[in-house]
């Protein structure tokens, strides 16, 4: 159960989402959106529906810039390095910009908070609450590492359910963290 107002979340995904701007995706409001949530829960599927291409970063599309592999995480040091130049950028812009990955650690979002602060720009959380055996499903169905590379698009059963873990321990965080909205969204109806 969660403290804030909820409503049908828009455009098809089953749950629930409350009254703030990144709860319709709106594109004109000046915000940072920080998606919160376990591998496979809906955090990719759902900016992309909501946000235009060129507001939504990702870590993966980073370490592919990187390393030419979206799943090299010996490349997030260096991905999370652009990511930061690049929000510095939008931000002082006052432009909605929208962080894809899993930010489940309150260090994962405090220099985000920061970053926020600083261009005086508001910081909407989006938490996934996608039930643990649905990422862990996706995840089953995500290929397994390229001949010749470390990494696959599919994540460890252990990381996603500690991911997991953390996003629901963060819910009761987020707002004394330094969020001014908090949405909570849940994929799970567009899978099963």
């Amino acid at each position: 159960m969660t403290d804030h107002p909820r409503l049908p979340s828009p455009q098809g995904l089953a749950g629930n989402t409350t009254l703030d701007p990144a709860a319709t995706g709106n594109t004109t409001v000046p915000q940072l959106v920080v998606l919160i949530g376990p591998a496979g829960a809906g955090k990719s599927t759902y900016a992309a529906a909501r946000y235009q291409p060129h507001q939504v970063y990702s870590l993966d599309q980073l370490r592919a810039v990187v390393a030419d592999d979206d799943c090299d995480q010996d490349a997030t040091t260096d991905a999370r390095a652009i990511l930061a130049a690049i929000l510095e950028a939008r931000l002082s812009r006052r432009l909605v910009t929208v962080v894809d990955a899993t930010n489940a650690g309150v260090a994962d979002r405090a220099w985000l908070l920061a970053l926020a602060g600083r261009h005086q720009v508001p910081a909407t959380a989006v938490v996934f609450t996608t039930p643990l055996r649905v990422c862990l499903a996706r995840q089953a169905n995500r290929p397994g590492p390229a001949p010749g590379r470390r990494w696959g698009r599919a994540v460890q059963a252990a990381a996603v359910v500690e991911q997991h873990v953390r996003t629901q321990a963060a819910l009761a965080t987020l707002t004394a963290e330094g969020f001014t909205h908090v949405t909570e969204i849940d994929t799970h109806a567009d899978v099963l």
